[in-house]
């Protein structure tokens, strides 16, 4: 009996150093898992930031390419139109160029021989937008009433028609008068480029002819 306890203790001191290196197995691989996390967690993060960055530059430098060559080809038509940029602006002005509008109203009807005998127009601006950008399209309505015959009044018409400023004509009335024959009044628009009104706007409802030497 006294011989069996030594090789019974023995195998026990045995079998508990075998469990505790494997605990401490399973406790160093469990450290050393948590340190390559806390290794590798950040250069993946790293990884993960600079790809995404890289995402980014990309998208940027494709928007710049796209807006160099927008501006390429912007460049390329303003070189090819410099020489047709003064008929543009004859068609459509900056800014509402009332003066000598009425002008050339006035030659062409002088040259149909007809006499004005008034001249309508309401909320049209005098000075040009010192602004270049944010500029719209607006439009001066207008009427004249003439004095003379269909045909030369026929004539007047073909002349506005073909004159380069943009106009529309929207009313023609044509009255008899037994004393002073026929009296031809005109509604039409005239377009420009402007903005909103800066300064009070020139207004007027019933223009005399003589009026007009003051806008010249």
């Amino acid at each position: 009996m006294s011989l069996a306890k030594p090789e019974s203790k023995q195998f026990n001191l045995f079998e508990f150093s075998s469990t505790t290196k494997s605990y401490f197995g399973i406790v160093a691989t469990l450290v050393l898992l948590i340190v390559l996390i806390l290794l590798i967690y950040p250069a993946i993060n790293r990884i993960t930031t600079l790809n995404r960055e890289l995402s980014d530059a990309r998208i940027v430098k494709a928007t710049l390419e796209t807006k160099l060559a927008n501006l390429d080809l912007a460049r390329n038509n303003l070189e090819e139109a410099r020489n047709d940029l003064f008929v543009l602006n004859l068609a459509l002005p900056i800014g509402s160029d009332l003066t000598h509008y009425l002008k050339d109203v006035e030659g062409m009807a002088k040259s149909s021989k007809l006499k004005i005998a008034a001249v309508q127009f309401t909320d049209v601006p005098l000075s040009t937008p010192s602004a270049k950008i944010g500029l719209k399209t607006k439009q001066i309505d207008y009427s004249v009433t003439f004095e003379g015959s269909f045909p030369n009044f026929t004539k007047f018409l073909a002349r506005i028609e073909n004159f380069i400023r943009t106009s529309d004509v929207s009313n023609i009335a044509i009255v008899k008068d037994p004393e002073e024959g026929l009296t031809h009044t005109f509604g039409a628009s005239s377009y420009y480029l402007g903005t909103e009104f800066a300064t009070p706007p020139t207004t007027s409802q019933g223009t005399s002819p003589q009026s007009l030497e003051g806008l010249k």
